[in-house]
């Protein structure tokens, strides 16, 4: 959950529009609690004779009043959490445009075209998808699996809940050691993708050059095997990701046979009715989401974390070029002199120029030649 700590300063910025959010979803998850409930007493109704023609068209409003309430709720969550997140990514973005404005030559020789987009575009949307889909599924699996809980144990029987929600901590177990799994293979995930991300940038924009050398071929095989890489990669995440629905459905059809055989031996025993039976399975049915968004919740956070490790290396990099808090804000009018005692480009051992010195006066032109790579620039 470090990652929830990580955007802590956007959280708090927007604590207004994510409160309303939650608050949204908190009266999703209690007017979600009605239809089981009501489902329930319309079969001990029907199973006791006493069933009316206007108990029957109350229960049924009541229904469709809590139809039009989760539709409000739903509206409000969606617009405040989602709204959220398109606002993270849109700051995200516009801070890490600006810090390209900001860096020097060193920086984009350190860091290629290609990666630098796969920042810019991969890794900010996964960072979204927390502030979405990771707070969503957060909070909803803790208020609707929470609520759900405890309408099973008031309405129904605490001794029946209890024992159907046994095979419960086998799915916390279960998320934590795929998740550090899932951590560190998203982290190489995205790194291969900024390599193929690279070298397709390369390609295209070289492309002129690439032909007339007729190294067509040459860069096809190239590009093939940075992609099978890039497959390879991606099929170890899906496989470790794919194991969380399994899982999540095994221990819900566990919850299912335990809930139907213990429940079956309290309605025979006349500890519960047939209609609380009815609720029971059904708000067991509502747990079904709390336990697939843990596994989404997983897979969504450790994407998020790993980009936005990769993104804040970024940001934290500073340029080797400062102005001065005296610097000169007009523009000059004089003659050049340049006087270079050496010039080396950064990573290289090789000194490319040395004593380089000539006056320019002003209005004067001054052409630069040489063959490629020769420190023109």
């Amino acid at each position: 959950m470090g990652i929830f700590k990580k955007l802590g300063w956007y959280f708090k910025q927007e604590r207004k529009r994510y409160l309303i959010g939650v608050l949204a979803l908190v009266g999703t998850a209690l007017v979600n609690l009605v239809p089981p409930r009501v489902i329930g007493i319309l079969a001990d109704l029907f199973d006791q004779g006493h069933i009316t023609g206007n108990a029957t068209w109350w229960w049924i409003g009541l229904l469709l009043a809590a139809g039009i309430f989760q539709y409000l709720f739903r509206f409000a969550w969606r617009n405040m959490i989602w709204g959220g997140a398109a606002t993270l990514e849109k700051q995200l973005r516009s801070r890490l445009f600006w810090h390209f404005m900001q860096m020097d030559d060193t920086f984009f020789q350190r860091h290629r075209t290609g990666d630098l987009m796969a920042h810019a575009t991969n890794d900010l949307n996964a960072i979204q998808n927390v502030a979405g889909a990771g707070i969503l599924t957060f909070a909803d699996s803790i208020i609707t699996g929470g609520s759900t809980l405890i309408a099973m144990m008031i309405f129904v029987d605490w001794r029946l809940t209890l024992v159907a929600i046994i095979p419960l901590p086998l799915l916390a177990v279960t998320a934590r050691r795929l998740g550090m799994k899932l951590h560190a293979a998203f982290s190489e995930s995205q790194a291969a993708f900024s390599r193929l991300n690279d070298k397709t940038q390369e390609s295209v924009s070289g492309i002129k050059v690439i032909k007339t050398f007729g190294q067509d071929q040459e860069d096809v095989a190239d590009f093939n095997k940075i992609v099978d890489r890039t497959i390879l990669i991606n099929k170890r995440v899906n496989r470790l990701d794919s194991l969380f629905d399994p899982v999540t459905s095994l221990i819900i059809g566990a919850t299912y046979v335990i809930a139907i055989i213990y429940g079956g031996t309290m309605v025979n025993a006349g500890t519960i009715t047939i209609g609380s039976l009815i609720s029971f399975v059904a708000y067991v049915n509502a747990l079904i989401w709390p336990m697939f968004a843990i596994g989404r919740l997983f897979n969504v956070i450790e994407r998020g974390n790993a980009s936005y490790d990769r993104v804040q290396e970024l940001l934290q990099e500073k340029s080797e070029v400062v102005d001065k808090p005296n610097a000169i804000t007009k523009l000059p009018h004089t003659n050049i002199d340049y006087a270079l005692d050496q010039f080396t480009y950064p990573g290289a051992h090789k000194v490319t120029l040395q004593d380089i010195r000539f006056n320019l006066p002003e209005g004067r032109q001054l052409g630069i030649v040489g063959r490629v790579g020769a420190g023109k620039t």
